[in-house]
């Protein structure tokens, strides 16, 4: 099955006309007509944006066969879970020297995109347990991206190279000047150093209730 015929499947099993479905995403009604009966149809990244969010669905899933079923009337996306396997604070050293094995007999799924060489860890102090706002209590479990670019306001997972020992922290930069900020007003703020590499960007977390 290919995306226009999901989509015409998708919007019958909502109920919706061409018209009724083409003004609520980002697609004219001759667009959207051509993209159910021509398998070559191109379509931008805002419009798969725009007809992903009409149905309820990440664009991943709308362009899956996997992640369909076939139903009566129509099609049921399936959600997709993602998930990365939680790894020891101490294995992480490994990621200096590219051997960094994404083993573990755990394995969690996380909400958010991840990419391919992502990691998840569990929170091992009380540094990002904040009095107000997100907080990361100790023993929340927390997704790294590794491929992400991190910027200012971020929260990351760095380690420094010289004493291999790795810190959870939000990444912050004023005046210039790189730090390492702890959530928890009781602990200081570290500000960077030649030896100090990001690992990778926290893109969610979890905690059990």
């Amino acid at each position: 099955m290919n995306l226009g015929q999901r989509v015409k499947n998708l919007r019958k099993d909502h109920g919706w006309s061409q018209e009724e479905f083409s003004n609520k995403i980002s697609l004219s009604r001759g667009r959207l007509a051509q993209l159910e009966t021509d398998p070559k149809a191109e379509v931008k990244a805002i419009a798969l944006l725009s007809i992903a969010k009409a149905f309820g669905c990440t664009i991943e899933q709308l362009m899956s066969d996997n992640a369909i079923n076939s139903t009566t009337g129509g099609v049921k996306l399936q959600p997709i879970t993602r998930k990365a396997p939680v790894v020891k604070w101490g294995s992480l050293k490994d990621l200096l020297n590219g051997v960094f094995k994404m083993e573990s007999d755990n394995w969690v799924g996380c909400p958010e995109d991840l990419s391919e060489n992502s990691f998840a860890l569990e929170v091992k102090d009380e540094v990002m347990t904040a009095s107000n706002g997100k907080s990361y209590p100790l023993g929340t479990i927390i997704f790294i991206d590794v491929d992400r670019e991190p910027k200012s306001g971020d929260r990351i997972v760095a380690i420094d190279t010289q004493s291999l020992s790795s810190v959870f922290r939000e990444y912050v930069i004023s005046g210039g000047v790189h730090y390492l900020k702890p959530l928890n007003d009781r602990y200081p703020i570290a500000q960077f150093n030649k030896s100090t590499k990001i690992l990778g960007v926290v893109v969610g977390s979890y905690s059990a209730e």
